[in-house]
């Protein structure tokens, strides 16, 4: 199921972006026009597309954006703030207790679900929702999550949403082709075969917020013990810790080709820190001619790649059983 939904990258984009249309002209009137400060709000997986559109904003001069990743609303998210409220099942209780800080507050807020207590709340409150399709996971809702962000924000002029819209389309009309093959990912599946724990690099301002997609899908897709750090601040701690390493882990690096001379000078450094240190090494392939396409292209390569892994390991692919414990655990400890 999951590598059909892997399939589907360039329909799901394209119905995001539908459903921002849809979207705007029932509630295109009552939302604040080209506004300066914008925050994600979303948890695991549903979060993932704010931090990918603030890669994006981090560029524009005049936006100010935000990742609220807590169940705490912090001070600076104010009446001016277009806030963004993620959350696929709905039902993710540190979302749903920032919304309920959101609505308190007054706050402009669009809750983006696929049901659960979120609309809910939205519909007593009369807070503009949208609702997304089905998916065989959340984390396979990536693409509809990104299509309605890039639609509205490119309807308020905040970013040029069509274009990167159109962009990656491109890319997975081009690539998804290709990575449906296992014999694409031979190399990497013998370079990590047998490594139980794996260290995911991006780029800070570059490719961190993709990176930390391929993290999230090596956890659930391969079920890996998987942790994400990111450039340039891994260099200042993290990196000494491997020099003690009794079991070293396996590092997969993720970065475009649209770096400064110093990041890719420190990154040959600490390639040659880790070798020096018999640590196992990959870097992710940079596919693309441009800065979106080449980010986008690591959503679907590590898709792919964390899938085959699964697959080769033998683990059910779309089981998070984990996760579901500890959501009953929580429940019976009185989290609502």
């Amino acid at each position: 199921m999951m590598l059909k939904e892997f399939s589907l990258w360039s329909q799901k984009l394209r119905d995001g972006f539908a459903l921002a249309d849809d979207f705007f002209k029932t509630h295109g009137g009552g939302i604040v026009k080209s506004p300066k400060k914008i925050a994600f709000v979303g948890m695991g997986g549903s979060g993932i597309a704010g931090r990918i559109i603030k890669t994006f904003l981090d560029r524009k001069e005049g936006i100010t954006s935000f990742i609220i990743d807590s169940s705490e609303l912090p001070a600076y998210i104010d009446s001016n703030t277009l806030t963004f409220v993620v959350s696929y099942s709905g039902n993710t209780w540190e979302t749903l207790d920032i919304l309920n800080q959101l609505n308190a507050k007054f706050i402009p807020t669009i809750v983006i679900a696929n049901g659960g207590k979120a609309v809910e709340i939205s519909q007593a409150k009369n807070i503009p929702f949208v609702l997304l399709p089905k998916s065989v996971a959340p984390r396979a809702a990536l693409g509809n999550m990104l299509g309605f962000l890039l639609g509205i924000l490119d309807k308020l002029n905040v970013l040029d949403g069509r274009r990167k819209l159109d962009v990656f389309v491109k890319n997975a009309e081009i690539y998804v082709p290709k990575f449906a093959e296992v014999q694409y990912f031979k190399d990497f599946l013998t370079i990590v075969e047998g490594y139980e724990f794996f260290h995911v690099w991006g780029v800070s301002g570059d490719s961190a917020a993709f990176a930390y997609r391929a993290q999230t899908q090596f956890n659930e897709n391969s079920k890996v013990h998987c942790v994400f750090s990111a450039f340039p601040e891994l260099n200042h701690n993290l990196i000494n810790g491997f020099s003690g390493c009794k079991e070293h882990p396996c590092v997969l690096m993720f970065a475009s080709e649209f770096m400064s001379l110093n990041m890719n000078l420190a990154i040959d450094a600490t390639s040659d820190i880790l070798r020096e240190n018999k640590v196992a090494l990959y870097k992710a392939p940079i596919l693309g001619d441009t800065f979106e396409g080449q980010l986008f292209n690591i959503i679907l390569w590590s898709d792919f790649a964390s899938y085959y892994l699964g697959k080769a390991r033998g683990v059910q692919i779309e089981n998070t059983e984990v996760i579901t414990g500890l959501k009953s655990k929580q429940k019976l400890k009185g989290i609502k």
